[in-house]
């Protein structure tokens, strides 16, 4: 497949998918009893162009990577990511009803690619930074009782995962990058209320895909 009619696909891809993924949040059917009564969060469009962005850029970084196949794993966060982004913008929470088989289909995409390169450090270095990663966010949780969700905490893990087969390097740059863009949204809204710390890891993992791409060898 010609490298540009896969980035227009893998983009055109992501416009149904975010529509569907629109439709689906409109329900407010992830919203708990006692979250029925929360304002309503709007029409948020900015699902749909997310999730074609998130897809065609992803696309674009594995066309100019010299490791294509190290971008499958991003593929369930790139495909929920936009959903679990306006969950949390919304009621401050990660369901596990979309995290926990996203987290399973990364784990599946990096075994897959153990097995289509033979290399078993693919599947190590995603493993050891993945738990190294659930560690680090299981103790900043506890140190701030609540303040980083547990939910988060798996987030991050997954991210480490997927993040994983491009080395220790883009790992540690995903969650910075995160982190950082947590700080500025909380700076720029003035610390009003706990900010949902979804969505910038999401970013974070993004960013460092499209590096990992940019960056020669």
């Amino acid at each position: 497949m010609q490298p540009i009619l896969m980035i227009v696909l893998a983009t055109a891809t992501g416009v149904p998918l975010g529509l569907w993924l629109r439709c689906n949040l409109a329900t407010l059917g992830y919203r708990t009893a006692e979250e029925a009564d929360r304002p309503a969060p709007g029409p948020r469009w900015w699902v749909v162009w997310t999730s074609a962005l998130a897809l065609g850029g992803l696309a674009t970084a594995a066309v100019m990577s010299h490791d294509t196949l190290a971008y499958l794993p991003l593929i369930p966060l790139a495909a929920t990511g936009p959903w679990l982004a306006a969950v949390d913008f919304d009621v401050l929470r990660l369901p596990n009803r979309v995290l926990a088989p996203t987290a399973a289909a990364t784990l599946l995409a990096v075994v897959g690619l153990t097995v289509a390169t033979q290399d078993w450090m693919t599947l190590m270095l995603p493993t050891v930074a993945s738990v190294a990663t659930g560690g680090v966010f299981a103790a900043v949780h506890l140190a701030t009782k609540g303040g980083i969700g547990f939910g988060d905490v798996k987030l991050a893990t997954t991210i480490s995962l997927a993040v994983g087969p491009f080395g220790a390097g883009a790992v540690w740059l995903s969650l910075l990058a995160g982190s950082v863009a947590a700080l500025v949204w909380a700076k720029a809204t003035r610390g009003l209320g706990p900010i949902p710390c979804g969505p910038w890891l999401l970013f974070g993992a993004w960013a460092a895909a499209i590096a990992c791409a940019a960056i020669p060898g």
